[in-house]
């Protein structure tokens, strides 16, 4: 019988504890912003077609191409959005979008003229109507969800089979350059302008994939409660508990200020959209903030923090740290308390055992966590 007892009272304790993703402690009782998350820079992306890639980096180093594009920046990929979320607990993604309301805009692939490649992806799903995922059109399109809609099903799926996760904040980034906005006489595709129908039919495709109910989505309708702005319920402190949002989606737009006009326009205070926008604190919808370097902005992010937003910063960028193994950046994202830090390093380059060329940086919390506590506004910590 005393063993019994023995294997039963283990049992228990098994269930009560949280698993090692969250370090063994119980955060559930934490409001979301008194917590860091981390994610993935460009989260779809797959390094750039080879020969592509070498062309530009060729007429880089001759100085043919102009400041401020470096196609060493490129040298990078992500593993799939399921990946992320299961083998390294990352819990933010960023998903850049190209409007293409008829469909075929960018079925074409014109940089592979440059190296002397047939130019047809002969991929279906780019010829239908709606938002494709690209980083850059026509020289940078490698990718594993050609369109929104398939990268949300993905992580929606993963989210039905994995109900009690943490929040995911999906920022999405609205793409309004192309190549051939600048470069003429390769036919190079042109982004088509966003407009308050080209933001409806965003908010369509995560209704066709979420439902038009959004119950798997905290909307800012939900953050606002009864205050009379979005911010004022971010200054008041009306962020839910990890509790309240397990196995739920956040969605932040990033765009210009166009974008949030077409956004708000008929929908004052957010009201009945599911996404929320990066701008600057003073705007009354402001929840979201975006201060991409922490070394730069560490005071700011602090500030913004302790006033209640959500932050976003990157711990690395443009692929120097990976090469480098500087993690003054990465340190500097941990201690500002943003709560959102995006890296293309959740595990190194697989080069760095091989060649000089690159070390073995990488972004991740103690015990490969999900999340921590956020020491600049949240003092909670594990019992012992």
């Amino acid at each position: 019988m005393r063993k019994i007892f023995i294997l039963l009272f283990s049992i228990l304790i098994l269930f009560s504890c949280k698993d090692d993703r969250d370090g063994g402690c119980n955060y559930d009782d934490q409001s979301i912003n008194g917590l860091q998350y981390l994610g993935s820079h460009n989260s779809y992306r797959i390094k750039t077609h080879q020969p592509i890639f070498d062309f530009a980096l060729n007429l880089y180093n001759t100085g043919a191409l102009p400041d401020g594009i470096n196609p060493q920046e490129w040298d990078y990929d992500q593993v799939s959005l399921v990946e992320q979320l299961t083998d390294y607990n990352l819990r933010t993604f960023e998903i850049d979008v190209f409007y293409d309301p008829d469909g075929g805009l960018y079925s074409e692939r014109r940089g592979n003229l440059l190296v002397g490649e047939n130019t047809a992806s002969n991929i279906p799903a780019l010829d239908e109507p709606g938002y494709k995922v690209i980083h850059i059109p026509d020289l940078d399109y490698k990718t594993h969800h050609y369109t929104f809609i398939d990268a949300l099903e993905t992580m929606k799926t993963w989210s039905d089979e994995n109900k009690d996760h943490e929040p995911i904040f999906i920022m999405v980034e609205l793409k309004d350059e192309a190549a051939g906005d600048y470069i003429s006489g390769f036919g190079f595709s042109e982004a088509i302008p966003y407009s308050v129908q080209a933001m409806n039919e965003l908010d369509q495709e995560i209704k066709e994939v979420f439902g038009a109910d959004l119950s798997k989505i905290i909307t800012p309708d939900e953050l606002r409660g009864n205050y009379s702005t979005v911010e004022a319920a971010v200054l008041g402190g009306n962020w839910p508990t990890l509790r309240e949002t397990k196995g739920k989606f956040f969605f932040v737009f990033m765009g210009s200020d166009d974008t949030a006009t077409y956004y708000t326009e008929n929908h004052p205070n957010l009201e009945n959209r599911p996404m929320f926008y990066f701008t600057d604190p003073g705007n009354p919808n402001c929840a979201f903030v975006k201060y991409d370097n922490p070394e730069a902005d560490l005071q700011n992010i602090k500030d913004a923090v302790n006033l209640g937003y959500m932050v976003r910063t990157r711990a690395d960028a443009g692929t120097w740290e990976a090469r480098s193994g500087n993690t003054s950046r990465r340190e500097a994202a941990f201690a500002s308390g943003a709560q959102i830090i995006s890296t293309d390093y959740y595990k190194p380059d697989s080069r760095y055992e091989t060649s000089d060329e690159w070390t073995n940086y990488s972004v991740s919390f103690p015990n490969q966590s999900a999340i921590v506590v956020n020491t600049v506004n949240n003092d909670f910590s594990c019992p012992e």
